[in-house]
């Protein structure tokens, strides 16, 4: 039963929310209707009354400015024009921008607004693009950021409260079981960690990693399944796909991140493969130092602790300036390992903006 309670969830938003039907089990909150968005046509308005000209909106691009200047001094000449829309345009306009503007920095733009008056269209407005991977820039500044629309769309709706308990777990069912959403990576591996607190979703899990969502290892370690073994070790063996190739491979790391909470005799060869590998090679992966400790440490036995105690004393030919620090960052990361004291103690070092870095990242 557990297996069905978010698929039928899902069941019962993609009509809501794609269709624009009214909804009792997904969208029941509805200050506007989605019917209501849809009889707009989003090129008529444009330089209608005080709302700016087609010509105006050229100056925008594919842009939404997230600040007046562009740090020497100067105004983007699309700040006006973005400040001018947001002065004039009503809700029903802004509802239509946001689901059928061709632009998507716009799309973007005018969720944002939404979302700044807690419009209740907002909930509606994102599930419906919850596939929406058009991305744009976003200059602070000097410093210009890609998004894509539907990432800026939950992103925004999550870091303001956007949404009730209840659509959350909606928004968390639509999003883990909506097949084909690449683009939201992490946000996927987020409502599947929330929803995993809660709900049997290990078949789930194991189809989103197939789909390519490597991140679902995490999750998969947690069931320490036999069936899922050979999926470790291949992840693993992956390891000398990084910087020195310049290829973004990260099933190692998200293996060895998993491996926290999985201890087999058979990763052993392959942890003691990725520590010598790391050793040797002329760019050190550094987070991969952290999840690799930390996932040895969890064995917290006397191999894990010679495996350490190896590392440190019997290897310094090969020890670079970070290796001590980020033993010191696994290890007060994983307080209750106080097997490695005598280890830490002896060969970590302290870094530098350690009380910054615990404070913020604990």
């Amino acid at each position: 039963m557990k297996r069905l309670i978010p698929i039928l969830l899902v069941c019962l938003c993609l009509p809501a929310c794609h269709k624009n039907n009214s909804s009792k089990g997904l969208c029941p909150e509805k200050s506007i209707s989605m019917d209501d968005t849809l009889i707009l046509n989003i090129d008529s308005i444009f330089g209608t009354g005080d709302f700016p000209s087609k010509e105006e909106m050229t100056k925008m691009g594919n842009v939404f400015y997230q600040t007046e200047s562009d740090g020497w001094a100067d105004t983007y000449p699309g700040w006006y024009v973005q400040e001018k829309i947001k002065a004039v345009a009503t809700d029903r306009e802004l509802c239509s921008m946001a689901r059928f503007s061709s632009v998507p920095a716009l799309r973007a733009f005018a969720f944002y607004v939404l979302a700044e008056k807690r419009h209740k269209a907002c909930f509606p407005i994102l599930c419906a693009g919850i596939k929406d991977d058009a991305t744009f820039s976003r200059p602070s500044y000097d410093v210009i950021w890609t998004w894509n629309v539907a990432e800026y769309m939950i992103s925004t709706s999550l870091s303001d409260s956007l949404f009730s308990p209840q659509q959350l777990f909606q928004l968390d069912s639509l999003i883990a079981f909506t097949p084909g959403l690449s683009h939201l990576d992490f946000q996927v591996w987020s409502s599947v960690c929330r929803l995993s607190d809660t709900l049997e979703i290990y078949d789930r899990i194991r189809e989103l990693y197939l789909e390519g969502h490597d991140n679902m290892l995490i999750e998969l370690a947690r069931y320490k399944k036999e069936s899922d073994k050979d999926l470790f070790i291949a992840a693993l063996k992956q390891y000398k796909k990084g910087l020195d190739r310049e290829e973004c491979e990260e099933k190692t790391n998200f293996a060895l991140a998993g491996l926290k909470n999985w201890q087999d005799a058979d990763f052993i060869p392959l942890l003691e493969e990725i520590r010598d590998y790391e050793l040797k090679r002329r760019y050190i992966d550094y987070g991969r130092l952290v999840v690799l400790f930390k996932a040895v440490m969890a064995y917290d036995d006397d191999w894990a602790y010679h495996f350490m105690e190896e590392t440190f004393e019997t290897k310094q030919a090969y020890k670079k300036t970070m290796y001590p620090e980020n033993l010191y960052k696994a290890y007060y990361e994983e307080p209750e390992r106080v097997r490695f004291l005598p280890i830490v103690s002896k060969y970590a070092e302290k870094p530098y903006d350690w009380d910054w870095y615990h404070s913020n990242e604990k």
